[in-house]
């Protein structure tokens, strides 16, 4: 956990108007021109606002762009049968050419809708991703894997090709529960919260590092190194008020409910130099890689991302 500090730019379709499919991968352009480490697109199968199916949406990212590190914020593996997701996985670090993928998983459950359409029970949702990790790992390796658990189950059975990186790519558990730490503990190689304050992020993650030891994991000591990240939620109005008024209004169509408790909490805004300050307390509080989203009207995008690229990493680069 000691890598050098990362900031990544989740994006996705936004409530409101839908852009045009140029349009969408033109701007995935732009975020690695702007010198962003890493770009997330999101995922729900049904849920209010505009999502794309995450593993798809890369695919194309992987195409249009040459340096950029692709992940999913979150991927819902419960929702998907495992073995579908491993093929998937596997297609999208083929086609980004191996290395620049982090596959971010989660469990859901915002929207019950979602799981009565794929034929899921929500009550299910965490063990279900705890045995499809175990099965991607598996057939991630290439060789002839067999599987005997409580939901799936298969024998003999090989996917080729594997994923061009060695073993897979990492998985980052991403969510907010003592379960989503206890999974990336054990099962991950990294953690990725949203709506944390600084204290809950250093408090959560001595948590995990007290499940990884009683697993026998020393995350320090991986081969692959285990990575602390945090997902924020931004809006870099000039004025602070307004940053607020329109970062609320967003999160609010987002979730479906009032937000601005949650946004005055939460959401990164204000002057540069305050929102500096705020990544410096995450900072020492054990984040190493930032993954901002943008709390905006889809016409403010652009704006914000271009803010964020000129204005805020320069400054919280030298952390």
């Amino acid at each position: 956990m000691k890598n050098a500090l990362k900031f990544g730019y989740s994006h996705g379709l936004q409530p409101g108007e839908i852009p045009s499919a140029g349009e969408f991968l033109s701007f995935v352009e732009d975020v690695e021109r702007a010198g962003f480490d890493s770009l997330w697109i999101d995922d729900h199968i049904a849920f209010r606002g505009n999502y794309l199916e995450s593993l798809g949406a890369l695919a194309a990212c992987g195409a249009r762009t040459e340096r950029i590190t692709l992940g999913s914020l979150v991927h819902l593996l419960p929702l998907r049968h495992p073995a579908i997701a491993a093929k998937a996985v596997a297609t999208v670090d083929y086609l980004s050419g191996g290395g620049r993928f982090i596959f971010g998983i989660g469990v859901g459950g915002e929207e019950v809708k979602e799981f009565e359409l794929c034929g899921v029970p929500k009550n299910e949702r965490g063990a279900r991703t705890d045995e499809a990790i175990e099965i991607l790992r598996k057939l991630w390796s290439g060789e002839v894997v067999s599987h005997r658990g409580k939901y799936f189950r298969f024998a003999d059975t090989r996917q080729s090709p594997p994923p061009a990186t060695p073993g897979g790519p990492p998985i980052w558990v991403g969510g907010r529960s003592d379960a989503s730490r206890r999974r990336a503990a054990i099962l991950g190689d990294g953690y990725v919260p949203y709506l944390f304050s600084p204290r809950r992020y250093e408090e959560g993650l001595e948590q995990i590092r007290q499940w990884a030891a009683r697993a026998g994991r020393a995350l320090e000591d991986l081969v692959r190194p285990w990575t602390p990240a945090l997902h924020m939620f931004v809006n870099l109005s000039e004025k602070e008020n307004a940053a607020y008024d329109a970062g609320a209004e967003n999160l609010s169509l987002r979730y479906g409910r009032d937000m601005r408790e949650v946004a005055e909490k939460y959401l990164l805004c204000g002057s540069l130099d305050r929102c500096a300050e705020t990544i410096e307390s995450f900072q020492r509080a054990g984040v190493r890689h930032f993954i901002f989203k943008v709390a905006a009207p889809v016409s403010e995008e652009a704006e914000h991302m271009t803010r964020l690229a000129e204005g805020l990493l320069p400054v919280v680069r030298n952390l």
